[in-house]
């Protein structure tokens, strides 16, 4: 029988980035949209942002997720893999405090009669000083994280070759589509986490039971007490 540290993981890791793929694709708003578009799109379909907001949940996930990716990559004794593990979990929570801010905002902003001033909120808070700091921060830092990361899983053989180009090119392409208006670019880029989350996934799983937690688990989640 799993320990429930590894199917925590599992469940982390799938649902993180399962989650993440059918929020983007449900989301009627795009990234590199201005406000008034972002709302006017989120107007014109409501159910599909309500749908949009909801599914921010399971995206939460990625940040317990990294954990253990970095612990499939070593981070305890790979200083690559440790910084890695740090970049990518600290941008996430940056993401969780600021950017998926924007879905609820959005959604309010499309059922208030007066547009102009709803655009005007939304445009006010993306412009916000805080929240440009933390979006560069967040593509700076998730693209070089996520890089780290793919080549401290390769070291460590833990995953195959295509799971680790998965991870390390998936932020590339879901950037590059999502600046280029591309959905379908964007779509793939979240497919490839979904490859390479699913890959550490599987990795957890081969491990065996690790209901005994060993030394090597990630500082936050061997503290917490084992069990079968």
């Amino acid at each position: 029988m799993e320990s429930k540290w590894t199917v925590t993981g599992v469940v982390c890791l799938v649902g993180a980035s399962v989650g993440a793929l059918v929020q983007y694709l449900v989301t009627p708003t795009g990234e590199g949209d201005s406000a008034s578009a972002q709302v006017a799109a989120a107007a014109a379909h409501l159910t599909r942002m309500r749908w949009a907001v909801v599914l921010d949940l399971p995206i939460l996930l990625t940040i317990p997720a990294l954990l253990y990716v970095g612990w499939l990559a070593a981070a305890r004794t790979s200083r690559l893999a440790a910084i890695g593990t740090g970049l990518t979990f600290a941008v996430a929570l940056g993401a969780v405090g600021y950017l998926l801010a924007l879905d609820p905002l959005l959604y309010a902003a499309a059922r208030q009669p007066d547009r102009a001033a709803a655009t005007g909120v939304v445009s006010d808070y993306l412009g916000n000083g805080v929240v440009t700091v933390v979006v560069i921060a967040y593509l700076a830092g998730h693209v070089v994280g996520f890089v780290l990361l793919a080549v401290a899983l390769r070291r460590a053989r833990v995953v195959p070759v295509w799971a680790a180009v998965a991870m390390g090119v998936w932020p590339l392409a879901e950037m590059a589509g999502g600046t280029a208006g591309a959905r379908w670019l964007a779509a793939a880029g979240y497919g490839l986490l979904v490859a390479a989350f699913g890959a550490c996934a599987a990795a957890l799983l081969r491990s065996g039971p690790a209901g005994a937690l060993s030394a090597s688990a990630p500082p936050l989640i061997a503290a917490a007490p084992s069990g079968n």
